[in-house]
């Protein structure tokens, strides 16, 4: 098995780090923190930081064209103009829920927008995985941390995490209807302290995953199922990753410090950071947000 270390990228203070994406158009790497109520862009050359204020807590950001974010909002889906801040509704989500708030989520290769919602404290089965293409559909109910969202290159397969069933499942994935069938485990996680969060994929198909307590990024094969390899990473809750920056290799990190006690963050000061590593292996670009014409 591999392993890597990554490096410190940016000393941050997040709450809750998320929902990192590579923009390919701006050359950074996007990412939120949710309970901080913050979109973020970062070069990762200079480490040169910009961001914008939702006002509401923000579980996913994923690149549109020019200025153009979509966030998933608690309680909406938006626009966001990076450069502005301007905010333009494009849906309500889960409006009679005021206990939920939106979590990871991406687009698949036909530009729908896959996000998952999950309660506030984190309760068992109050979530649900819903796709965005114009009109809001639910296609999993009672999810509980919907997280890891990717798609093969080949775009016949789609991954995904809830969490707390701690497994990747795969789906055969109907990338003309966006309709997923065949659900099936392919990775299972030993719990319950360390938990699967974010997730991103590389050209080999193989799969990074964020592990929330577990102070790594875990490389699974999908195939065997089978932990091929590991970035330690300094701090221990780690819950997101993308790779992009120089030649689609590197991994960019996000970490949180959310309910670490006082000597938790005496042992781990850079909880909350910023992290890379060049893998050595290149990712699949991520696939833009595409409304309806």
């Amino acid at each position: 098995m591999r392993t890597w270390k990554a490096e410190l990228l940016v000393h941050a203070k997040l709450i809750l780090g998320e929902a990192a994406i590579w923009h390919p158009e701006w050359s950074k790497f996007l990412y939120v923190d949710i309970d901080g109520e913050k979109v973020y862009a970062i070069d990762p050359q200079t480490r040169h930081i910009e961001e914008v204020n939702t006002g509401k807590k923000v579980g996913t950001v994923v690149p549109v064209s020019a200025d153009l974010l979509v966030v998933a909002l608690q309680g909406s889906l938006a626009l966001l103009n990076f450069k502005n801040g301007a905010l333009k509704e494009l849906t309500t989500l889960e409006p009679g829920i005021t206990t939920n708030r939106s979590n990871d989520g991406k687009c698949d290769p036909s530009g729908r927008l896959w996000l998952g919602t999950m309660d506030l404290d984190a309760r068992l089965h109050q979530g649900a995985l819903y796709c965005f293409d114009g009109s809001l559909k639910k296609v999993i109910d009672k999810t509980s941390v919907s997280n890891g969202l990717c798609w093969t290159a080949d775009h016949q397969t789609m991954y995904y995490i809830d969490s707390f069933e701690y497994n990747i499942r795969a789906y055969d994935f109907d990338v003309k209807n966006g309709l997923i069938s065949n659900e099936r485990i392919v990775v299972s996680i030993p719990g319950p302290d360390i938990i699967p969060d974010g997730m991103c994929i590389d050209e080999e198909g193989m799969l990074w995953v964020a592990m929330w307590g577990g102070g790594s990024v875990n490389r699974y094969n999908p195939v065997t199922g089978a932990m091929i390899g590991k970035v330690n990473v300094g701090a221990p809750l780690v819950t997101s990753c993308a790779l992009g920056g120089k030649n689609m290799q590197q991994l960019f990190i996000t970490t949180a410090s959310k309910g670490l006690s006082e000597q938790d963050l005496m042992r781990f000061p850079d909880s909350g950071s910023l992290f890379i590593v060049d893998v050595g292996v290149c990712g699949l670009p991520p696939h833009p947000y595409q409304p309806e014409q």
